[in-house]
């Protein structure tokens, strides 16, 4: 369940607040192909689309996956390298907590690593065992 919850918030990850989602360079639909929760793959989530629109999110798994549907705010600091992002998911075990996190967009793949609650943000793109980061890569929705 926790691995679940954690894979919600991925996809949490990727909300950003913003008046105009052209500012925004995580808006839009993304599909996630990949997910590492303390430096292990998780597939829960694979597939699944994460959609990103002035501060909110929604993550929709996959058909056919145990993973549950997700939603939440977020902001985001562009100017920050890499971003800056802080996600608030609406339910489940993270229920009104700030997950830490930072992201990049490189062409068409969009990658965010979080730490759970009451960890630091994540100085690089990494989940390595213990660490209590999430990373999630995501390819654009065609």
């Amino acid at each position: 369940m926790r691995t679940l919850l954690a894979l919600g918030l991925v996809v949490a990850a990727f909300g950003v607040s913003a008046a105009d989602d052209k500012k925004d360079p995580t808006a839009g639909k993304w599909v996630i192909e990949s997910v590492t929760r303390d430096g292990k793959a998780v597939d829960a989530l694979k597939g699944a689309v994460r959609e990103h629109t002035g501060g909110k999110y929604t993550l929709t798994p996959a058909a056919g996956s145990k993973a549950a549907a997700t939603t939440g705010t977020y902001t985001i600091d562009a100017t920050k390298s890499p971003i800056a992002v802080d996600i608030k998911p609406k339910g489940g075990t993270y229920d009104g907590k700030t997950l830490l996190g930072i992201a990049k967009v490189e062409g068409d793949t969009l990658t965010v690593a979080f730490a759970e609650p009451g960890k630091d943000r994540p100085k690089t793109f990494e989940s390595k065992e213990g660490s209590g980061v999430v990373v999630a890569v995501h390819k654009k929705a065609k």
